[in-house]
């Protein structure tokens, strides 16, 4: 019997503990959960607003929406709306889990606006009803947070016209609004009671009132949370991207091999998808809404990515002589073979020929140190044509030796 006893005793913590340990797995992080979230990565009007939360609260865009348009810094294409008939319906709220959010849920979103003369609203139900619904976005050049008919909850804020702000909004439990510009808290209002839930639609670029109250400017990574996010997962949300809130995901959105730096390993992902000539607004790293060598020319130069110059072959940042004779001696000059950054392909077109070399000599970094204490200067055409005349004799020499 005491030995009985004792497995009993076993099988049940075993159960307790397995139970704990399940809990935990299928919980999510401080009762936070992502509902929807729209990045805007579509370029042809006709195609949905994919809901990349994986809830699949697709949206139609509607009027002159445009979804191929500038978005914000590293994050691809974002979504340009005109303030008058422009924007993305997404179904009603008893669907769609949008009406149910009275308190306990965060907002948040890249946001341009172009216009202070009238509320800007980024996402909420249509038409106003009192105690039913909700919207939220900017007034004048506060952020703003409606309940219908319970509250307005407005928070200065430090916006800019034409200028990208990463913007968010945090309603707790108990109906205080915490509010965020840029990853930083600026604000708080309370308020003593909830709003109401709704069936009516919901839309992104506009709530409340049609005509009065649409969004004019540009929108990207729009994002609705089940919860109350923390500081720490809002500023995760605005630097790693809405779905790494909760951290871990790479530092840099152009950490393409997620190795959480920034490498040649990322110039070669990137360099190949220009060559290919891939439309994956990922790689569109200066934020033209193209992929061209445009953009490897900016990460490999700009100070906010590699700060180096185009010919650094082994990103010491500097190019000099260690470079040109490192590419040259893989014998891939003029060759028909595939190269990479370290072999040589500074233009992205996965070969080492002249158009490398015109590439790296027109950046003006040869010799000049690293690129922030550099003053380009163009080395003398006799000491430049000597030298590549050098190396390319050892490349040759080498392809003859193979």
């Amino acid at each position: 019997m005491k030995h009985l006893a004792v497995g009993q005793s076993i099988l049940h913590y075993i159960s307790v503990t397995t139970i704990v340990l399940l809990s935990l797995v299928v919980s999510p992080v401080n009762g936070v959960e992502l509902l929807g979230y729209w990045a805007f990565e579509e370029t042809d009007f006709g195609a949905d607003a994919v809901d990349s939360s994986g809830n699949d609260i697709n949206g139609t865009y509607e009027g002159e929406a445009n979804p191929d348009a500038e978005g914000a810094p590293g994050f691809g294409s974002g979504l340009e709306l005109d303030g008058f008939d422009s924007s993305v319906w997404l179904g009603p709220g008893d669907e769609n889990g949008l009406g149910d959010l009275t308190s306990d849920f965060s907002v948040m979103a890249w946001i341009k606006p172009d216009q202070f003369g009238s509320k800007n609203r980024v996402l909420g139900s249509v038409p106003w009803e009192a105690n039913s619904g909700w919207g939220w976005g900017t007034v004048r050049d506060e952020l703003e947070i409606t309940t219908w008919g319970v509250k307005d909850y407005d928070q200065p804020v430090p916006l800019e016209l034409e200028e990208w702000a990463h913007v968010a909004i945090v309603l707790d439990e108990d109906f205080e609004a915490f509010f965020y510009h840029n990853g930083e808290e600026v604000g708080s209002v309370a308020h003593p009671s909830e709003g109401g839930p709704t069936i009516n639609d919901f839309y992104i670029g506009v709530a409340c009132c049609p005509g009065q109250e649409n969004f004019s400017g540009f929108l990207d990574e729009v994002a609705v949370f089940e919860g109350t996010l923390t500081a720490e997962q809002v500023n995760n949300a605005m630097t790693l991207g809405v779905l790494n809130y909760e951290g871990g995901g790479p530092t840099n959105p152009f950490d393409f091999d997620g190795d959480g730096s920034l490498g040649e390993g990322d110039i070669n992902i990137l360099s190949a998808a220009i060559a290919t000539g891939s439309a994956d607004l990922k790689y569109d790293v200066n934020s033209d809404n193209l992929v061209s060598v445009a953009d490897l020319n900016d990460f490999v130069t700009n100070p906010s990515n590699l700060n180096t110059w185009i010919g650094d072959s082994n990103l010491d940042n500097e190019f000099n002589s260690s470079d040109l004779v490192a590419v040259f001696t893989t014998g891939k000059y003029e060759v028909a073979a595939d190269a990479t950054w370290g072999e040589g392909d500074w233009n992205a077109d996965q070969r080492f020929n002249s158009g490398d070399l015109v590439a790296a000599f027109t950046d003006g970094g040869y010799e000049q140190g690293a690129r922030a204490a550099a003053v380009a200067v163009v080395p003398e055409p006799s000491s430049l044509g000597l030298l590549l005349s050098a190396l390319a004799m050892v490349a040759l020499s080498t392809r003859r030796r193979r």
